[in-house]
């Protein structure tokens, strides 16, 4: 699903409540009040099983993609604090391999924010973050410890870095979890088929039928475009953000430098 903005779902509504609209008036031309009414009986049982099972289905789409959007906010924050809990945990280790440590958190951190992000919108990642995460995975496996306290250091390390290494690696799956374009093709029909039977309906007040029916039709592009909005998380007007990695970069900076205080973040 491309990027989508609040502009672009604003404007692709209104196109389709007039599109509504239109169809409704060029069938009541076609069609006399009289001969819908004629089919009323029929008309309604049939319009409330079309209409409960797309909204069972839109429904079940919507609530799963808010499920893929929450879990992959979760993902980053564990990748995060995964990162953070590294750059602690090698204040025990000697000061060449603690700063080796320290430095090579804090440039996965600056890459994330500043050149992978952005690169998630069009489901690529950073090629030199990679190289980072690999380098770190490296020292990490490469530690040999001198005595107990080191020892512990290096699981717990590990450890964490584990749990980074599969986040990450959830993270970047999740670029790809969307809804495929058949399921799409089906929301479409199902919406476009939902609204068409609004027309079957023989009103006597011709506006009335059109108030319902733009109704009807802004009620099911909403919810179409909630369920894009949250299909892909990472672009868009509503996407997880790269807060928990913001936040790593102002305790890393503040640790680095004694300089800084506190509370000047």
């Amino acid at each position: 699903m491309a990027n989508v903005s609040m502009a672009n779902g604003f404007l692709l509504t209104i196109l389709v409540v007039f599109a509504a609209i239109g169809g409704l008036v060029l069938l009541r031309r076609w069609l006399h009040v009289a001969e819908l009414r004629e089919h009323h009986d029929v008309t309604d049982p049939m319009s409330q099983v079309v209409g409960m099972m797309f909204a069972v289905l839109l429904g079940f789409m919507v609530s799963d993609a808010m499920q893929r959007f929450e879990g992959a906010r979760a993902t980053v924050q564990q990748e995060a604090a995964s990162l953070a809990d590294i750059f602690q945990l090698a204040h025990g280790l000697p000061e060449q391999k603690r700063d080796k440590f320290r430095s090579l958190c804090n440039e996965y951190a600056n890459l994330v924010v500043s050149e992978e992000w952005p690169l998630l919108a069009h489901r690529k990642t950073s090629a030199r973050t990679w190289r980072v995460y690999d380098e770190l995975w490296r020292e990490c496996t490469d530690l040999k410890a001198k005595d107990e306290s080191e020892s512990n250091i290096q699981q717990s390390i590990l450890q964490s870095i584990t749990i980074l290494g599969d986040n990450r690696r959830l993270r970047i799956e999740a670029l790809h979890n969307g809804l495929s374009p058949v399921l799409w093709g089906v929301l479409i029909v199902g919406g476009v088929t939902t609204i068409l039977f609004t027309y079957f309906f023989g009103l006597q007040n011709l506006r009335m039928q059109i108030i319902m029916t733009s109704i009807v039709s802004l009620v099911i592009c909403l919810n179409i475009f909630l369920l894009a909005c949250y299909d892909d998380p990472f672009s868009g007007d509503v996407m997880v953000t790269p807060v928990a990695f913001e936040v790593d970069q102002k305790i890393f900076k503040i640790i680095l430098d004694p300089k800084i205080e506190y509370d000047q973040w």
